[in-house]
């Protein structure tokens, strides 16, 4: 293990008092979407040289220097528990993603609950894959964390079993791949969750799934099939609540890598080219992709 850097500690002091005291007492999802939205712009540092550009749905695309205009096509979805967040919040780790690929990429938006419960994110996300293929770019590799490693997996799951073209690799952090049983007492029963409190996800999931079975394998990747797709790494953090969900969905597939990252916080990429220990994973995430693009 690498050690800690201040910058790496200074973040991590940050998640532990600020960001989680936000998610356990904050109950508007409003609110915290604009602190997240500054808090990420804090937080993270596009490259360098990557121009981002909107699209008329609001997504982000990245466009390394010197990279193609018409090179192969990075697809990430966001996280943030289905009710915060943006591809502007992830701007910094899929800018990263882009330079260190050397490809470009494109942040999809979906829309959010309560004002939009399941499936809205799932159709949207699936819609912005399919507009990609129809495009003639089909992506050579897609990326989520989170909530968005939720729909990755969906996403994937659904371009399998509809005859879409299938991405050549896929890259998770930390998935949320189970919204069934207590979810509360798995994140309070974690024995390093930096960043979540056990009162947010039983509330999200309540926004997110108004009276639905979370057992629906479209709710719940891990209730559907998980083989027949792309080589998969897994990033998670040691002892975070979705370092469970993680080593399952990594034992479900054919070909899976479950990499732990001890004394770090749920989806640290996000503070990519701040964190020493984001540009390490984002690096070795990057590495992946390449060998497999």
């Amino acid at each position: 293990m690498t050690a800690l850097s201040f910058a790496d500690r200074f973040y991590l002091f940050q998640t532990r008092t600020l960001e989680r005291a936000a998610l356990r007492f904050i109950a508007p999802q409003r609110i915290l979407r604009v602190m997240f939205a500054l808090t990420a712009r804090m937080g993270g540092k596009v490259p360098r040289g990557v121009a981002v550009t909107p699209d008329v749905h609001g997504g982000l695309w990245f466009q390394p220097e010197m990279v193609s205009p018409d090179a192969p096509v990075i697809l990430y979805i966001h996280g943030g528990g289905f009710t915060i967040g943006s591809p502007r919040t992830h701007a910094a780790l899929v800018g990263a993603l882009a330079e260190q690929t050397g490809l470009r990429a494109y942040a999809a938006p979906y829309r959010l609950a309560p004002e939009h419960p399941f499936p809205a994110a799932r159709g949207d996300v699936i819609a912005a894959y399919t507009r990609l293929v129809e495009a003639g770019t089909p992506p050579v590799a897609i990326g989520g964390d989170s909530a968005g490693g939720c729909l990755a997996l969906s996403v994937l799951q659904h371009a399998r079993d509809t005859d879409l073209p299938l991405p050549r690799a896929a890259c998770l952090i930390g998935p949320i791949a189970d919204l069934s049983g207590s979810v509360e007492d798995r994140f309070a029963g974690a024995t390093n969750e930096l960043l979540i409190p056990p009162q947010w996800p039983a509330r999200i999931r309540d926004l997110y799934l108004p009276g639905l079975d979370p057992t629906d394998p479209k709710i719940s990747p891990l209730f559907g099939d998980l083989t027949g797709l792309p080589p998969t790494l897994i990033h998670a953090a040691e002892g975070e609540a979705l370092a469970q969900d993680s080593a399952r969905v990594a034992e479900a597939m054919d070909e899976a890598t479950l990499d732990l990252w001890p004394g770090l916080q749920h989806v640290w990429h996000l503070h990519a080219g701040r964190m020493p220990s984001a540009d390490r994973a984002i690096s070795k995430l990057s590495a992946f992709i390449k060998a497999h693009a």
